[in-house]
């Protein structure tokens, strides 16, 4: 250290000295008026749920590719593998339509006390929900609220209305699948019904082509008629037995170390001051 700072330290030692009153004072009046304060703030409890895609997801996007599957682009292929899919499920679990079904199902306008407009109660549930994806392509949901059984209800009605959500886009998917391939087999089965006018060449082609089709559109009839699930619950949130918020202690101690800095600031500044005017009187 050398003697600059020895300086420096030295005076700053003494304007605590002097000025230990008023400095204990302060920080011993902020941290009680905190710690009052912060018995009284609202409980938050949060609760957590993690989902992934189940490992026949990936197999089922095969099987809709059939014998074409092959051909899908690099990009395509990187979109759906679980990394992939996973990110489009924290999409779904942002979007519009899953924030105003849980509105409506938890009738949180009520329970957030806003009288009028969705916008406002979507900007308080998102502002409560976190969707993270981790580097193993889980989704982890939490939902922070003020009453722990309906952090849990929330936390568990999010991956409901993922699943249904991601049902009706899959079943959506294979229904435009099925509408394009049947129109395509009615198609090559008109150009079969002239096969004579056709060379052995094409219409061998023809055939194999409308027996490909024919599996795929079989295929695709399949996937629409289902309703299995569409993401796998590794963990189910529970009812936090513990609040998340306030955290009272770290509350006190930042006010605690704030006030110091503050009544030092007050303590410097009195003694400057106090320098000023001694000089002054002196001069005169």
């Amino acid at each position: 250290m050398d003697d600059n700072q020895t300086i420096y330290l030295a005076d700053f030692l003494k304007i605590m000295s002097r000025h230990r009153k008023m400095i204990f004072r302060l920080c011993a009046i902020t941290v009680v008026v905190t710690a009052i304060v912060s018995i009284f703030l609202p409980k938050s409890f949060s609760a957590t749920t993690s989902v992934m895609p189940p490992a026949d997801v990936l197999q089922r996007d095969s099987m809709l590719s059939g014998g074409l599957g092959s051909a899908r682009s690099p990009l395509l292929r990187q979109m759906m593998d679980f990394s992939g899919i996973a990110d489009m499920y924290v999409g779904i679990l942002q979007s519009r339509s899953v924030a105003d079904a849980l509105i409506e199902r938890f009738d949180l306008a009520k329970v957030y006390n806003i009288k009028k407009g969705m916008t406002k109660v979507r900007q308080i549930l998102n502002k409560r929900t976190s969707t993270k994806v981790t580097e193993e392509g889980i989704v982890n949901i939490t939902v922070e609220d003020r009453d722990p059984e309906r952090a849990a209800n929330l936390a568990n009605a999010y991956v409901e209305e993922l699943d249904r959500q991601n049902k009706r886009l899959f079943v959506g998917q294979a229904a435009s699948k099925k509408a394009f391939l049947e129109n395509r087999l009615k198609e090559i089965e008109k150009e079969l019904s002239g096969i004579d006018n056709l060379l052995s060449r094409d219409a061998k082609i023809k055939e194999m082509l409308f027996e490909l089709l024919t599996k795929e559109f079989e295929i695709a009839k399949i996937e629409e008629a289902k309703s299995m699930p569409t993401i796998q619950v590794l963990d189910k949130a529970i009812v936090p037995e513990n609040k998340s918020k306030p955290a009272r202690t770290k509350i006190v101690l930042i006010s605690g170390i704030l006030s110091f800095f503050v009544a030092m600031s007050i303590a410097i500044g009195r003694d400057y001051f106090a320098k000023i005017r001694s000089s002054n009187a002196m001069d005169v």
